[in-house]
């Protein structure tokens, strides 16, 4: 299932787009947020309402302890 062809919303796309970036496979909220110009609270309301539908949450934290997450197309289930 590929997320171009779900995500309409605005909001939604940028962080999907920030997600699918070339080289791109887990990024943390903050990451997404700053790239995308969002909060940090949409960018995880964006990715909790598509969690193991489309994203995933990693189970090791980034270096800093910080959450990251993947598109389930690029990290696997």
């Amino acid at each position: 299932m590929n997320w171009k062809d779900i995500i309409t919303d605005q909001d939604e796309r940028k962080v999907f787009e920030a997600l699918d970036a070339p080289g791109s496979t887990w990024r943390t909220v903050w990451a997404i947020a700053r790239q995308t110009g969002l909060s940090e609270s949409r960018v995880a309301e964006v990715l909790k309402k598509y969690d193991l539908r489309l994203t995933r949450w990693s189970e090791t934290p980034a270096i800093s302890g910080s959450a990251l997450a993947g598109l389930i197309e690029n990290v696997g289930v």
